[in-house]
């Protein structure tokens, strides 16, 4: 659906990311895009990339200007192999830390996986994790406390996000809040440590339905 580049700030001279949508024909798409731009924008924490700038091209299509990643995500990081829990327990509290900024804020990820995370690491430094991928993501009316509460950008029964880290309540297109993204991390943190996702089935049907009816093996026993 879209394209990355590199380029340069030519007055700073500082590396960034242009993303581009291909197509300006989908409507949905095109608000989906610039959803992206202006929620993950709305950010402003270390652990949340930074997106710098976002419009639209004479074209139509829609663009965003982020900062550049260069490293891994933490996909690359788990297919390596199952990660110390020093490790996972920092890369995990990272993540949580930047979804708490978003949350306050009012804003649900609802896609959050380890393809949509980024893990870079300086040389002789720590792990520096950068949450990515807004595409999907929905403002939440806040509620007393600063909370998200019920989704307001979707309809009950629509069902968005990755089946192997999706709660019960998003698998049945149930009305959502924060704590699908503390699910997610849930099932992240488990992925890390063990090398598999607390649920697998031969479908994405099949794995939301375990989400929904299953309990996950310990980590322990595996």
């Amino acid at each position: 659906m879209g394209a990355i580049y590199k380029a340069e700030h030519v007055v700073l001279s500082k590396p960034l990311a242009i993303k581009i949508m291909l197509s300006s024909e989908d409507e949905a798409a095109r608000q989906r895009f610039l959803q992206e731009a202006k929620l993950a924008s709305l950010g402003h924490h270390p652990n949340i990339v930074d997106i710098a700038d976002f419009g639209v091209l004479d074209s139509g299509q829609p663009y965003l200007v982020m900062e550049l990643l260069v490293g891994k995500t933490l996909a690359d990081v788990i297919d390596a192999g199952p990660v110390a829990p020093e490790r996972a327990s920092n890369i995990a509290a990272q993540i949580a830390r930047g979804l708490h900024a978003v949350h306050q804020k009012g804003i649900i990820h609802r896609d959050l996986k380890p393809a949509n995370i980024f893990v870079l690491t300086p040389e002789g430094g720590a792990d520096l994790v950068k949450v990515v991928d807004f595409g999907i993501a929905t403002v939440a009316e806040p509620t007393e406390g600063g909370r998200p509460a019920s989704a307001r950008l979707t309809v009950p029964g629509m069902v968005l996000g990755t089946a192997e880290y999706m709660s019960p309540e998003q698998a049945q297109g149930l009305k959502t809040d924060h704590r699908v993204d503390q699910y997610a991390l849930g099932c992240i943190l488990y992925e890390m440590l063990t090398g598999r996702v607390p649920h697998e089935g031969v479908t994405p049907a099949a794995t939301m339905l375990k989400h929904i009816t299953d309990k996950p093996v310990p980590p322990s026993k595996r």
